[in-house]
């Protein structure tokens, strides 16, 4: 059951945009600093998280569609 929590498209999709926004949120309220900090590694992690999200949600669109042409 936790592994498919773990792997649940929606879950990764919602941490993934919290993550972009905390991180978005601190990497521009810290924009005039020439300094490099970890929310920008964590605004990097979740761009990369939101990516890896695409395809599966994709493949749910596909599947929508498919069965909208056989009904």
């Amino acid at each position: 059951m936790f592994i498919k929590i773990a792997q649940s498209p929606y879950l990764n999709l919602l941490s993934g945009l919290v993550l972009l926004a905390t991180a978005g949120y601190e990497t521009w309220a810290n924009i005039e600093e020439v300094s490099i900090g970890a929310h920008h590694g964590i605004l990097i992690f979740s761009i990369v998280h939101l990516l890896k999200t695409i395809p599966e949600f994709m493949q749910g669109l596909k599947d929508v569609n498919e069965s909208k042409k056989t009904h």
